[in-house]
């Protein structure tokens, strides 16, 4: 994990660390969900990107996604039965 450094101003920083505490988190943490959640598209668009060039670069590393569930124990009932669960409970 990489240190990122911040300013805040005096009220803000309070006002943060008040709402970490609220809540039971670090300033980090609480900064950390904040990122994550707000970006939470865009972060995701730019893994699904990231992986697939690494995987124009090493399509030889790549897996079957039968294989993938194989090592995993998972079988395709398995993952029909959950996305049933998942339907019901959107």
């Amino acid at each position: 994990m990489k240190k990122l450094t911040i300013r805040l101003g005096d009220d803000s920083y309070e006002d943060l660390r008040d709402l970490a505490k609220d809540r039971g988190l670090s300033m980090a943490g609480l900064v950390r969900f904040a990122v994550d959640t707000t970006f939470e598209d865009e972060l995701d668009a730019m893994a699904g990107l990231r992986g697939y060039n690494e995987y124009l670069m090493h399509p030889e590393d790549a897996i079957s996604f039968d294989d993938f569930l194989k090592e995993r124990g998972i079988t395709r009932e398995d993952l029909e039965a959950y996305n049933e669960v998942a339907d019901d409970h959107p």
